[in-house]
């Protein structure tokens, strides 16, 4: 299996002077297609992924930060040009799914929302869009009409990310209210259950039916011991179990 690189995750130190569009751009840290969705619910599912530079936060256990902290500027006609040299909207309209990520890709929501009207404008169809967030900055109304699947992010305790800037229960229960929204919380020990039903569950802010639990794993090693006791909490709570199947297949490896 070939991933196709459009933007390679060290871009940015080559990356040419960026001639600036008005807004019509957005700041990336990589771009890639034809590999699969690796955790969530459309596991294994076809995908594109586009990660956007910069997040709200700084999880202990991040996989992706050396790729999301660096980034440049690309307008929407050049990430359209690079779409086209891999036949990646033909791919969009047959069914591969669109997968914003980040970091947070909701910092630049508001030129998200400009680059899905524009690809619909240019190719007169919406691909099916998923979109990565942790759960802290309010989406906008209007881009919730771009996005057919919220793969949402929480963090507990364990992301050693102060609860104060981690925990906005008003943005967590207007996620909540969205179609096809899900909650994935990755989980490293036994206690991750308890701060869910605390935080989570008992103040009504999701649903028990929108919950993914998925093991701490940047690495094969890391996944295998998180793994067992995930299952065990999925299982004896009734909630889905994600794996990581990009870290199953590729370990660490980047740009997959």
């Amino acid at each position: 299996m070939t991933v196709k690189q459009l933007i390679s995750a060290d871009s940015y130190k080559t990356r040419g002077v960026f001639q600036k569009d008005g807004e019509n751009y957005l700041i990336v840290s990589e771009f890639y297609c034809d590999t699969i969705q690796g955790e969530g619910v459309y596991t294994g599912h076809p995908a594109a992924f586009l990660r956007l530079t910069g997040c709200t936060m700084n999880c202990s256990y991040c996989d992706s930060l050396e790729v999301w902290r660096h980034g440049t500027s690309y307008s929407f006609k050049e990430l359209f040009e690079l779409m086209k040299k891999v036949k990646l909207v033909n791919k969009l309209w047959n069914g591969q799914h669109l997968v914003l990520t980040g970091g947070s890709p909701l910092l630049q929501q508001e030129r998200l929302q400009m680059f899905m009207i524009a690809f619909y404008k240019k190719y007169n169809f919406k691909p099916f869009v998923e979109i990565e967030n942790e759960c802290v900055k309010m989406p906008d109304p209007y881009q919730t009409e771009y996005i057919d699947c919220w793969n949402n992010s929480p963090k507990l305790s364990s992301s050693g990310v102060p609860f104060e800037i981690r925990y906005k229960p008003d943005v967590i229960k207007y996620l909540s209210s969205l179609n096809d929204s899900w909650f994935k919380f990755v989980i490293t020990g036994e206690e991750d259950w308890e701060e869910i039903e605390i935080g989570f569950l008992l103040p009504k802010l999701i649903r028990k039916d929108q919950i993914i639990l998925m093991p701490k794993g940047a690495t094969k090693e890391e996944l295998e011991i998180h793994r067992p006791i995930t299952i065990q909490m999925a299982v004896s709570n009734n909630v889905r179990y994600s794996t990581r199947e990009h870290i199953v297949i590729w370990n660490s490896a980047i740009g997959v």
